[in-house]
This record gives structure tokens, C-alpha cells and sequence, in this order.
């Protein structure tokens, strides 16, 4: 359990540190990115209270899932020395495969949040709980994103697709529910507004069009 309990605080640990890099890299230069990680990750190591930032992180968000880690770890790979790396970097700047990650992660939380919140008599949570008649649906569900991801190469949500089964059959953390590896409510609210965020922009963007046309 203490080493769930690890993971858990190192996974919000680097929430805090993606954090800092989103909010402070619009002010400075990359190479000072590296500073600002420095730090950021210094003063996690620092205890208030008897308990370090990552600590505090997470008794707010508890377990992120491993898909939210590795977007975290990606985001700050891809500010740091993501530069250094075309391929990495091409590959994580497309909107094709950011959209499709948008879309996977809005509709299975829009899914399984308000079912399982009691909005309707089934609970699409215990899909997630491998070995039963229910968690065939999930299965299905997960291996018909992966087919079309190698259809469509969309190798970041492939990535992630993969890496949560990995780490749910490792038992790394401590739920047994599949659903708990693949999404977290934090990675499926930034979905969810990013495409409402877009779609607000598409809008804008064809309004002009659409005045000069009338």
C-alpha cells in the first residue's frame, strides 16, 4: 500500500511541476524552463506541516490515472527538450492526434461519471472490473480505439491505451478496476473544455466568412 501511496504523490508531484511549466512559459525562454522545473521540484521536497506539495495534490486529486501521468511527463519532456527530438515533437504538436485523445477521453468519462453517479440504474464502473460477463463491453470498447488508432496512427492515444493495461496488470496502483488506469476526472474536465474551447474558436474563426457570404 505504501508504495501505491508513492506513486500517487509522485504522479501529483508532477502535476504541480507541468503546472508551473504551463503558467510560466509564455513569460520565458525555454532554457529557463529548466530553472523553473528546478525549483518547482525543490519546493516539493520541502515539507509543510509534515507534508510535501505533492502531498497536499494529492489529497485533492487522489490516484491520477496512467494516462493522465503520461501526458504529464509528455507535456513536460515536450517543453523541456522537446525541440531536441523532431519526431517526438511533431508527433505531439498534431492536432489530428490531439483531437482524437480530446475526443476518446470526453466521451468515456462522459460515459461512466454521470452513470455511475446514480443518473441512471446501470453502473458502467463495473465494466472495469476484468473477468466478469460485464468487463467484455470495456474490453471491446478499448480494443475497438486501439484498431483505430493503427488505422488512423493516432500513436499517442495507442500509447496510453497501452501503457494503462500494462500498468493495470502490473497492479501498480491499487484499485482492481480497469476504468481507474485509463481515466481520471481531471484528464476528462480538460477534455471536455479544450474541445468546447476549440469549437468556441472554429466558431469565431467561420463567423466573418459567414457575414461576408450574407
Amino acid at each position: 500500500m505504501m508504495m501505491e501511496t508513492g506513486i500517487g504523490i509522485l504522479a501529483a508531484t508532477l502535476l504541480w511541476l507541468a503546472l508551473l511549466v504551463k503558467l510560466t512559459r509564455r513569460w520565458l525562454p525555454r532554457k529557463l524552463l529548466l530553472v523553473v522545473l528546478l525549483v518547482g521540484l525543490a519546493i516539493a521536497l520541502v515539507p509543510f506541516n509534515r507534508l510535501h506539495v505533492g502531498g497536499y495534490i494529492f489529497s485533492l486529486t487522489s490516484y491520477l490515472s496512467v494516462s493522465s501521468v503520461m501526458l504529464l511527463l509528455g507535456f513536460l519532456f515536450a517543453n523541456l527538450v522537446g525541440e531536441h527530438w523532431r519526431g517526438f515533437n511533431s508527433l505531439w504538436q498534431s492536432r489530428q492526434q490531439w483531437t482524437a485523445i480530446l475526443i476518446f477521453f470526453a466521451i468515456a468519462g462522459l460515459f461512466l461519471y454521470p452513470m455511475t453517479a446514480g443518473l441512471t440504474l446501470f453502473d458502467p464502473y463495473r465494466l472495469g472490473y476484468l473477468g466478469t460477463p460485464l468487463s467484455v463491453a470495456l474490453v471491446v470498447y478499448l480494443f475497438g480505439w486501439a484498431l483505430l488508432c493503427v488505422v488512423k496512427r493516432w500513436y499517442l492515444l495507442l500509447l496510453l491505451l497501452l501503457m494503462s493495461v500494462i500498468v493495470y496488470y502490473l497492479k501498480w496502483l491499487p484499485s482492481l478496476n480497469l476504468w481507474d488506469y485509463v481515466i481520471d476526472p481531471l484528464v476528462v474536465i480538460y477534455s471536455i473544455f479544450s474541445l468546447l474551447k476549440s469549437g468556441g474558436c472554429w466558431l469565431l474563426r467561420r463567423e466573418p466568412s459567414t457575414q461576408q457570404v450574407s
